[in-house]
């Protein structure tokens, strides 16, 4: 149901998301915490919601990595790669936001090992440079 996380709603910005955009991607990790309005449409049309989550997110140029819910907790945990566009993925955030079928929503952009050790090895650079002490 595109009313869910990251759901088709989010096929009006399929436009800013071109060729160029996706050979550099992103990774990102959604949680959402679905209020009591999504849990009635959920309960009321139980399905596959990735299924229709692959779908906006393909469409505007990004890939679905994984959907889980948290048995326990009731919240979604969604990975998704998304073209290296700063203002697309903000705009891919607050897409969610006024929908009013969510409690509680954030996004955690995820990095690989390897670009982790090439951030460690710049912390020297920035530390020469810091003069926020």
């Amino acid at each position: 149901m595109k009313h869910l996380i990251l759901g088709a709603l989010l096929a009006g910005y399929a436009t800013l998301a071109t060729a160029e955009d996706t050979q550099n991607m992103r990774t990102f990790l959604f949680i959402g915490t679905s209020n009591s309005a999504a849990w009635e449409m959920q309960i009321s049309n139980p399905s596959d919601r990735a299924t229709s989550v692959k779908g906006g997110i393909e469409a505007l140029g990004g890939k679905l990595l994984s959907y889980y819910w948290g048995l326990g907790n009731g919240k979604n945990y969604i990975t998704v790669s998304l073209p290296d566009d700063p203002t697309f993925i903000q705009a891919f955030y607050v897409s969610r936001l006024g929908d009013g079928l969510l409690d509680d929503y954030e996004m955690i952009e995820l990095m690989s090992s390897a670009d982790m050790a090439e951030a460690l090895s710049r912390v020297p650079e920035i530390k020469a440079h810091d003069d926020l002490k």
